[in-house]
């Protein structure tokens, strides 16, 4: 059994995935490709795919691998073109909730010369295939309309030597456990659907949430209450309840046990915090400056939930750094780097 190595990947790469499943099965004798699914690492370990619940983010180490050839990571070739890439990872980024149509990757199968029929929809390659052409990286002939086999051969791309490592017990007890990003995604598409109920359009993303609540100001407060009894701003409160470890240096300590597990796993914390506060602050600029326009409840909401959010990030790295400083002395080369 094994993981992909985070220390391998860089941000944009494609992974490419198969298994012995007879939905992976099927998938690949109809598509006649050797993978049956294709997800993209955005970095931070975090990794973005359209599956049958719809665009979502997930940790990357939940994604076990069996055997070795049944993944490939591919990386854009060009150099020149990397810096164009954090376009696609903001495309993936906003798609998340978009529902999936098992119609629409049928058609994939069929024809390559159509529109998309719902364009509005997502699965797996046409979700990799129109993030990089957002970002104007065309990996294929017709982002809409692609099957794996066709990102697998694209001459955009490289294939990435090695990007597996074993895996841990401890680890492969993790990936199996309650994933709290399961909570998030039912918690997600209730706000989705309510959001649709309330305006009889097709939305999809909390990107096309803000453009309504700027359209119908008159449904404002009561998306913002429903959003607020949803969970969806205490899901951070439940995860820090169910995984006490990330937040407290001594209890990562304590549950971890192995002092290798332990020091990775502080590594983590430490070096990927700053860039996930980036990210939250370019939110949270963009909501303040649409809360100026365009005064809004759902607005306010969301700039005090981005904000809760940054100071957990920095629970998270200033716990991990305690970490890190206790293990210096028996493990100095694995950590002087972060601690520097």
């Amino acid at each position: 059994m094994y993981l992909l190595d985070k220390d391998r990947l860089e941000l944009g790469d494609i992974i490419l995935i198969k298994s012995e499943s007879r939905i992976s099965q099927m998938v690949r004798r109809l598509t006649g490709s050797q993978f049956s699914h294709a997800i993209l690492y955005v970095g931070v370990s975090s990794i973005i795919d359209s599956d049958g619940y719809g665009v979502q983010s997930n940790n990357l180490q939940r994604l076990l691998i069996e055997k070795e050839d049944d993944v490939v990571v591919l990386r854009v070739k060009d150099e020149s073109k990397k810096d164009l890439i954090i376009k696609a990872e903001y495309f993936a980024r906003q798609k998340i909730g978009t529902e999936y149509s098992t119609d629409e990757a049928k058609i994939a199968t069929i024809s390559k010369e159509l529109e998309a029929k719902e364009p509005n929809r997502q699965f797996c390659t046409r979700f990799i295939a129109q993030a990089y052409d957002s970002a104007g990286i065309k990996l294929v002939e017709n982002p809409a309309y692609c099957v794996p086999e066709e990102i697998l051969n694209s001459t955009e791309l490289k294939v990435v030597e090695n990007p597996l490592r074993p895996v841990s017990v401890k680890e492969i007890e993790f990936a199996n456990s309650e994933n709290p990003l399961a909570k998030q995604r039912e918690i997600h598409n209730s706000i989705f659907k309510k959001a649709r109920e309330l305006s009889g359009q097709d939305i999809q993303t909390f990107e096309q949430i803000n453009e309504l609540i700027i359209q119908r100001p008159e449904i404002d407060t009561e998306l913002t209450k429903f959003v607020t009894e949803s969970g969806y701003l205490t899901m951070m409160e439940d995860d820090i309840e169910k995984n006490p470890w990330h937040y407290n240096a001594e209890k990562m300590i304590e549950y971890y046990k192995n002092p290798e597990i332990i020091v990775d796993t502080a590594i983590s914390f430490a070096s990927t915090e700053e860039k996930s506060r980036e990210r939250l602050n370019m939110t949270i600029y963009s909501l303040v400056q649409l809360d100026k326009l365009y005064p809004r409840e759902y607005f306010k909401m969301e700039i005090k939930l981005y904000r809760k959010l940054i100071k957990f990030s920095f629970q998270r790295q200033t716990e991990a750094l305690k970490v890190l400083k206790y293990y210096k002395k028996t493990m100095p080369n694995a950590i002087t780097t972060v601690l520097t």
